[in-house]
């Protein structure tokens, strides 16, 4: 029999015509995404959420100086805060402005009363004879874990804890210290808190093995380019410690995270372009042309490449290295514009040379 169509019917169907409900990326990832993220930067986050086991777990970044480790940790805070922004984001040092958003500040200095008011626990307000310290250890590690149960858990549900002094709280020289003790009992209960511990070193060999590497869920390896000056790369590898050979098994293929950290980024920020010194003088022909551009009405990355490709006749490789030279040299100084160096107080920021040879002033 066919249907009889009433007007409320037809008013019906008319309404489901004017909406969309097919299953959308969020549906078939599962995933909760920030809303009016780009297709490519939800490929991105679902490779990130999936990467480190849905934002929870303990990451270790290791390598030597100035090869990005704190790069890493602020570049990736920031991407997770972005593309998750119901993961609370807590950090043991201030960053630039530039990085916006943080939930709350952890380190040693603002733990110190609640470390004051365990050690008045444990001790009973006594000084401690030297064969007595294992007694009050005891009684420290309880307390620490009563800590992380009430506390912790107000503070680090649902986080990235971000530690750039990770290697001196879970230094393996200082086992029995408060500090030590909490992040041992952050770390174990890291599945319960729901916590991404984001933490950097220089090596390995300087962390505790029980309150540390043994929880440690990802080992990054961080590399720097050789022929590009800002240019990174870092190798996400899946870890699990072995206590037998103190030292940790590789789980799959480790997974590369790469970027240029000195490109401009019109994500970041306002991403403006803009002249840090009216006065500069350039001192090539790239130079002039990038400083002409800008000084038109040029005030994005985007705007000038697109400008110079059509009407000029440098390179976009050209045109990022000129951009570079004119904002890191330190005898140049003469632009500024958001990167990724641009969200801490970085030390990896290069001090470019020109090919042209110039005395720095």
């Amino acid at each position: 029999m066919a249907e009889v169509m009433t007007p409320g019917k037809i008013q019906n169907r008319l309404d489901d015509d004017l909406f969309d409900d097919s299953a959308g990326y969020d549906d078939e990832t599962g995933i909760k995404f920030a809303a009016g993220l780009t297709t490519d930067e939800r490929k991105q986050a679902t490779a990130l959420y999936r990467l480190f086991n849905e934002l929870w777990g303990v990451c270790g970044v290791f390598g030597d100086p100035g090869t990005g480790k704190d790069l890493f940790g602020n570049y990736l805070t920031y991407k997770i805060k972005t593309y998750f922004p119901w993961k609370k984001i807590i950090r043991d040092e201030k960053p630039r402005r530039l990085y916006g958003r943080y939930d709350a500040l952890f380190n040693e200095e603002i733990l110190q009363s609640d470390f004051k008011a365990m050690r008045q626990i444990a001790t009973g307000g006594k000084d401690i004879k030297d064969g007595d310290w294992s007694k009050v250890n005891r009684k420290l590690d309880g307390l620490v874990d009563k800590w992380v149960e009430k506390e912790g858990q107000v503070l680090l549900k649902n986080s990235v804890l971000y530690l750039t002094e990770w290697w001196r709280y879970c230094n393996i020289a200082e086992t029995n210290s408060l500090m030590n003790k909490t992040m041992g009992g952050i770390h174990k209960m890291k599945r319960h808190l729901d916590c991404l511990v984001l933490g950097t070193a220089q090596i390995v060999e300087d962390l505790a093995k029980k309150t540390c590497k043994r929880w440690m869920d990802w080992k990054v390896t961080c590399t720097r380019s050789k022929s590009n000056p800002t240019g990174f790369v870092y190798f996400v590898q899946k870890v699990k410690y072995d206590p037998r050979i103190d030292d940790f098994i590789h789980i799959g293929q480790p997974f590369p995270i790469s970027f240029d950290a000195g490109e401009p980024r019109s994500d970041l920020g306002d991403g403006k372009i803009i002249l840090h010194h009216t006065n500069y003088h350039p001192v090539t022909e790239e130079e002039r042309i990038v400083l002409d551009v800008i000084k038109a009405g040029g005030d994005t990355y985007g705007t000038i490449v697109d400008f110079i490709e059509d009407y000029g006749d440098m390179t976009k490789a050209e045109i990022l290295w000129t951009l570079k030279e004119l904002k890191f040299r330190r005898s140049k100084r003469a632009i500024d514009y958001p990167c990724w160096f641009s969200l801490y107080n970085s030390k990896s920021a290069p001090q470019l040379r020109t090919k042209v040879r110039v005395t720095d002033d």
